[in-house]
């Protein structure tokens, strides 16, 4: 006589948080003999998956930055700084399948501000030489203030009228915008660049029954480190227990020494959130095994 495990009896964790509050769920442990003829040894474990969204935040020094407070009466920034931040984390649990691998990460997302380019690199609008002297740095920097001055006073002209009466509707708006990216790729020059960059990076936490889990560190300078990295803010997985006895609403547990008794696993909805630092960045209730409890369920479908 060979017994089939019902599919009730092989209900295993459906990895889904949202639904994670209201169902207990349970997987087989110990030896089965499988639908297909093969002898399975069943550990029910949990492990977590860990989506970190993180900033990084580049301030590009523009190349006549320290003549912005002279022929601007701005001030621009004097340092190239990067500056990295977590900004969200999201938790889910490892599908029973393996479907998320450890390693992956979703698709990088990269959000640029700046004056005019997205890109790194400062457009190359130094002012055109009208002579064979050389010109310093300083002349460079003050030509490309009256620049800025010049398109400033020809814009405002467009916008009253004084310009003259051919420009107007369509072609009064091309023209404010052309004005507009002029000024703007000057005064890059003067205050520099800012470059954000929202990326995510995975980690896989086994469970192994404890409260904490240090899955990394975070250095604001150079972004994340291991977890065993001798500096940095660390990154924490808590693990909390409900303190409450996860026990099966619509299926009777039966004594351990019934002959059609299986033994299963359930497991605790636990409030999991990860933190740097002092700060927590997110948080799930999810299905954990190794907080819950062993009980016997009777296997309901036996074949010869």
């Amino acid at each position: 006589m060979k017994r089939i495990l019902s599919v009730l009896a092989l209900a295993i964790m459906v990895c889904t948080a949202a639904s994670a509050q209201n169902n207990i769920y349970r997987a087989v442990v110990g030896p089965y003999q499988a639908a297909d003829g093969n002898i399975v040894v069943a550990d029910p474990s949990t492990t977590i998956v860990v989506d970190l969204t993180i900033e990084k935040e580049q301030t590009i020094v523009g190349p006549y930055a320290r003549y912005a407070q002279k022929y601007l009466d701005v001030r621009g920034s004097l340092v190239d700084k990067t500056t990295y931040a977590v900004k969200d984390a999201s938790l889910t649990v490892m599908a029973c399948d393996g479907m998320i691998k450890s390693g992956e990460t979703a698709p990088a997302t990269v959000s640029v501000e700046s004056y005019m380019n997205p890109v790194a690199e400062f457009p190359k609008v130094l002012p055109n030489r009208l002579s064979m002297s050389p010109t310093t740095i300083e002349d460079a920097a003050s030509q490309a203030a009256q620049a800025i001055f010049t398109l400033r006073k020809k814009r405002m002209e467009l916008i009253t009228g004084d310009a003259g009466e051919n420009v107007f509707g369509g072609g009064l708006q091309d023209a404010l915008k052309a004005l507009e990216a002029q000024e703007q790729a000057y005064l890059e020059l003067f205050l520099g660049k800012k470059v954000t960059t929202v990326y995510t990076e995975r980690f896989i936490v086994p469970m192994t029954g404890a409260e904490s889990y240090t899955i990394a560190k975070l250095s604001s300078s150079a972004g994340l480190e291991a977890a065993t990295a001798a500096n940095g803010t660390e990154i924490k997985l808590t693990v909390t227990g409900s303190g409450i006895v996860p026990k099966l609403k619509s299926i009777p547990e039966v004594d351990p020494k019934d002959k059609t008794a299986i033994m299963v696993r359930l497991a605790d909805n636990a409030t999991c959130a990860v933190s740097v630092g002092d700060k927590m960045v997110g948080s799930a209730i999810l299905p954990v095994f190794e907080l819950g409890r062993t009980a016997y369920i009777a296997n309901t479908i036996i074949k010869k």
